[in-house]
């Protein structure tokens, strides 16, 4: 999984559409604007500019990745995200894996959650998804229907990874985050998704809805990791990829 995310961000200093390449050898990035050629074994490799649907398509068309593929679709996508005193950064997530199912679509994604730590410890995480293909096949009524950083849905396989600290500075242990905060947003639409940025923009009245949840407090998590408002971040972003799919056009 580390090893398909450090070949994503390496294509990501693409700088064009490769145009008489007999290598798939990424160029590197010099900054200069205009196409980049890099010599190879094979012969030169031309770049000119090139857009984030134009790499996903290189991802899925020049080796054995895409539909139809034992490798599945993969795809790289923009998401903003916020650290603990709120600045914004823009960043990439990786999805790793897109499988469509008869009415959802299951998806890996990895991404930079906790950027506090030093950078010999600055895990990146994995979350498995599954979001609904509404009737309506409006993207605003697709829900999330299972949402998970350890095993998928049937329970029989390891689909995410925590890579947030466990314990957390302020104690919360990712069993309570398993137990209490993710399966909150299971059921939820994007339309209201879409409203959120922070954990402070959830209705308190909103979280504790729902049997078994009389006692739960957003409190819990206050202050306590940047991933309660990233695993937000990630399913927004996660949502505007889903919304590409052609189900939905």
């Amino acid at each position: 999984m580390k090893k398909l995310a450090k070949s994503l961000i390496a294509l990501l200093l693409l700088a064009g559409t490769v145009t008489g390449c007999t290598s798939t050898t990424p160029p590197a990035n010099d900054g200069n604007t205009g196409t980049n050629d890099q010599v190879t074994e094979g012969g030169t490799c031309s770049f000119e500019n090139m857009t984030l649907e134009e790499v996903n398509k290189f991802l899925n068309e020049s080796a054995d990745l895409g539909e139809g593929s034992v490798g599945n679709v993969v795809a790289v996508v923009p998401i903003n995200h916020v650290d603990g005193p709120r600045n914004e950064t823009n960043f990439y997530a990786f999805v790793n894996f897109k499988y469509v199912a008869r009415n959802y679509i299951k998806y890996q994604i990895t991404y930079l959650s906790c950027t506090c730590r030093s950078a010999d410890v600055n895990y990146w995480q994995t979350a498995y998804v599954e979001l609904t293909l509404p009737d309506s096949k409006d993207i605003k009524d697709s829900e999330v229907r299972f949402l998970s950083f350890d095993q998928d849905s049937a329970g029989h396989y390891l689909g995410g990874f925590w890579g947030d600290s466990n314990p957390t500075p302020a104690g919360v242990t990712y069993e309570t985050f398993k137990e209490e905060y993710i399966p909150f947003f299971k059921g939820k639409t994007y339309d209201y998704i879409s409203t959120l940025s922070v954990q402070d923009d959830i209705d308190p009245t909103d979280y504790s809805a729902g049997e078994g949840r009389e006692g739960l407090t957003l409190d819990t998590f206050t202050g306590s990791s940047v991933s309660t408002n990233n695993i937000i971040r990630m399913l927004n972003a996660l949502f505007q990829y889903h919304a590409t799919d052609e189900y939905f056009n």
